[in-house]
């Protein structure tokens, strides 16, 4: 079984957001392992950390194979929209954790809404497409907002 975990940048995340994007992954991991002993975690390599590096260093602890998708750039069309098929061609589920609202020194872009879900419930994450391009490939996906 092969587990995508992608999701937002450091940035969008507190402290306390983190540590529960962080028990969402061990959580995720934990029952994978329960249900697919023999798992691989694979995730996105952001240069801008968050739950793409956290996904790794929580894998890591549990002593899971990791397989990272570093984008070939740093653009949507030829670098992260790539690198987000990539994984979820790679993934049997593909799990995004975003955030429900951005912290309030957060200096990046702000969107009324996540665009790729149309939705007010969690800001915008690239992993939201990435789920959605798992869905329409046959792939599980889910969104989890902390």
């Amino acid at each position: 079984m092969i587990l995508g975990i992608v999701g937002c940048e450091a940035a969008k995340f507190t402290v306390e957001t983190e540590i529960l994007a962080r028990l969402v992954i061990r959580r995720a991991i934990g029952l994978t392992m329960a249900t697919f002993p023999g798992i691989r975690v694979v995730s996105g390599a952001c240069h801008l950390g968050g739950i793409d590096i956290w996904a790794i260093e929580e894998a890591k602890d549990f002593g899971v194979e990791t397989q990272e998708f570093p984008p070939a750039m740093q653009s949507w069309t030829n670098g992260y929209r790539l690198r987000n098929i990539q994984i979820a061609q790679q993934s049997d589920k593909v799990i995004c954790i975003t955030v429900k609202v951005l912290p309030a020194g957060y200096a990046g872009m702000r969107f009324e809404r996540c665009y790729h879900c149309n939705t007010l419930d969690h800001v915008k994450s690239g992993g939201c497409w990435t789920v959605k391009y798992a869905r329409t490939i046959g792939k599980a996906g889910e969104v989890i907002a902390v």
